[in-house]
C-alpha cells in the first residue's frame, strides 16, 4: 500500500470533514443592531433594496446608498453569531459609467474596534439576482443554499476579522463584464472601510482579498486594477485560487468532465453581456443549444452543472470549438475578460491544481510570468495531485489551510517570501499549514456552537 497517499487522503478527509462540519453547524444568532431590526433578502423586484436612488450617479464611487442590517445564515434558518449588514453603494460600470453593488459586511458580535478586512469573492457564477452572494447569504429561502465562501467568512470571523462579501456582478449581476468585478470589490471595500458600525478605520484599514474560481477571477481584478482605481485603499495581500485567467482555455478544458456544465454558464454570461456576442454565436448553436442555454441563465450554477454533466462543446455547436472562437467578434469578446494587462502591487498568493480542469494550469502559469516580469512579488503554488473526477473542487478545500496561513501574515503586517516563488508540492496538504490551520477551524467551531 502506498502510505504517502494514504497519509494524504486521510488528511483530506480530515480537513473536508472539518470544512463541512462548518458549513452544517449553524451559529446562534447574535443581537441585532439596536436601531434596526435584521431583515432577509427577498427574492426578485420584490426587494427595492437593490434599487439605486435618484441621483445616485452624481456621487463618487464606494459611497454608500442605503444600508440595512440583516440575519447572514450559513445554512436557511442557522445564522451566524455577528453582527451584518447590507450596503447598496455607487460602483462603475464596464464603460465608466456610474453603476451599483451590494456588499454583505459582518464582524463579530461584541465590541465595535478597530480591525483588518477580509474580502471574500464568491464563485457564484450565475447572472440569476438569487444566485448572487447577498441573497443567498440572508435569505429565509430554505431552497437557497449558502455560498461556499461562507466557510471562508467563518474562519476570518473567528479571527477577529471584519468580511465583506460582495456580489461582484452589481445589482444587474453581469458576473463575466470585464472590469465591473473590480470596480465592484474595490468600491465594496471602500464602503466598508466607511460605514461607522464596523468600527473600522476608512482606506488606512488593513484589507486582504481572496476568492477561488469565480472569486479568484473577481480577486484578480480587483488587485490589478487597485493601482489606478483605488490607490488610497490599504491592500495588504490578494489569494487567487484557480483564477481562470483563459476562458477559451477553459472552455476546451471542462469539455466532457463532470464540470462540462460550466460551459453554457459562460456563455449564458457572454450573450446577457454582448448583444454582438450572442448574435456572432447564433448561427453556429445546434438546435437544442438554446434552451440549454436559457435554462443555465435562470438557474445557480450548481444546477446547471448537475443538469449537464459531461457537456461537451459539440453538444452546443455545429463546428469545432476552435473555429467558433476564431470569430473577430467572439474572439474580443473573450479575449476582453483575459487577465494580465495590469501588474498588482499588492502581495499575491496564487494556487492552482496542476490538473485543475476549470483552471488550466498553462493559463495560470502564464499569468503568474506575466505579473512577475511586471515586477509583482507573487508566492505561487502548482499542487501536483493525481487527476481525480474534479481536481477544481478538491483544491477549493485543501488550499484552504494554506491560503489562511499566508492571510494571517500579511494582515500581521509581513511580507511572505518577497519577490516571485514557484512550487510545485505533490498536495497542498503536505505544506505543513494544515498542521496548525485545522486545530483553529475546529476551535472557533467548538466557540461557535457554544456561543462564545
Amino acid at each position: 500500500m502506498n502510505t504517502s497517499h494514504t497519509s494524504r487522503a486521510a488528511r483530506l478527509s480530515a480537513l473536508a470533514g472539518a470544512l463541512l462540519l462548518a458549513g452544517v453547524c449553524g451559529l446562534p444568532a447574535a443581537s441585532a443592531d439596536p436601531d434596526t431590526e435584521p431583515v432577509a433578502a427577498q427574492l426578485g423586484s420584490a426587494d427595492t433594496f437593490y434599487d439605486p436612488p435618484a441621483g445616485y450617479e452624481s456621487s463618487r464611487p464606494g459611497t454608500i446608498l442605503a444600508s440595512r442590517a440583516v440575519r447572514a445564515n450559513v445554512l436557511p434558518q442557522l445564522p451566524f453569531a455577528v453582527r451584518a449588514w447590507q450596503l447598496l453603494y455607487r460602483t462603475t460600470d464596464a464603460d465608466g459609467s456610474p453603476y451599483a453593488a451590494v456588499t454583505t459586511v459582518l464582524i463579530p458580535d461584541g465590541q465595535v474596534r478597530s480591525r483588518p478586512l477580509l474580502s471574500v469573492q464568491a464563485a457564484y457564477d450565475s447572472i440569476q439576482r438569487s444566485c448572487m452572494p447577498s441573497y443567498q447569504l440572508t435569505a429565509d429561502d430554505p431552497a437557497a443554499p449558502p455560498p461556499a465562501e461562507a466557510l471562508q467568512a467563518v474562519t476570518a470571523l473567528d479571527r477577529g476579522w471584519a468580511v465583506a462579501i460582495p456580489d461582484p456582478g452589481g445589482v444587474d449581476n453581469r458576473f463575466l463584464t470585464p472590469r465591473v468585478m473590480g470596480y465592484t470589490v474595490l468600491d465594496g471595500i471602500r464602503a466598508a472601510a466607511n460605514f461607522e458600525p464596523l468600527g473600522l478605520d476608512g482606506a488606512a484599514t488593513r484589507t486582504a482579498l481572496t476568492g477561488y474560481s469565480g472569486g479568484g477571477v473577481g480577486t484578480s481584478w480587483a488587485a490589478e486594477m487597485q493601482p489606478s482605481y483605488a490607490p488610497e485603499l490599504n491592500i495588504v495581500g490578494a489569494a487567487l485560487g484557480a483564477p481562470v485567467p483563459d476562458l477559451a482555455a477553459a472552455m476546451h478544458s471542462v469539455s466532457g468532465r463532470v464540470s462540462g456544465g460550466l460551459i453554457p454558464v459562460g456563455i449564458a454570461a457572454l450573450m446577457n453581456d454582448s448583444p454582438e456576442f450572442s448574435a456572432a454565436l447564433d448561427p453556429y448553436l445546434k438546435p437544442g443549444a438554446r434552451a440549454i442555454l436559457a435554462a443555465a441563465g435562470r438557474d445557480c450554477v450548481s444546477t446547471t452543472v448537475a443538469r449537464n454533466l459531461f457537456l461537451t462543446n459539440s453538444d452546443l455547436v455545429t463546428v469545432p470549438l476552435d473555429q467558433v472562437l476564431a470569430d473577430p467578434v467572439i474572439q474580443a469578446v473573450i479575449a476582453e475578460r483575459k487577465r494580465g494587462t495590469a501588474t498588482p502591487t499588492t502581495p499575491l498568493y496564487v494556487v492552482n491544481a496542476v490538473h485543475d480542469e476549470v483552471s488550466p494550469i498553462q493559463s495560470v502559469d502564464d499569468l503568474v510570468a506575466t505579473y512577475c516580469a511586471g515586477g509583482a512579488s507573487v508566492t505561487y503554488v502548482r499542487d501536483a495531485m493525481p487527476d481525480l473526477i474534479s481536481n477544481h473542487n478538491i483544491e477549493a478545500v485543501t488550499s484552504v489551510s494554506d491560503i489562511f496561513a499566508w492571510l494571517d501574515q500579511v494582515m500581521a503586517g509581513q511580507v511572505p517570501n518577497p519577490g516571485c516563488h514557484t512550487t510545485t508540492v505533490a498536495s497542498t496538504l503536505d505544506t505543513g499549514s494544515w498542521v496548525t490551520q485545522l486545530p483553529r477551524f475546529v476551535q472557533g467551531l467548538a466557540r461557535a456552537l457554544l456561543g462564545q
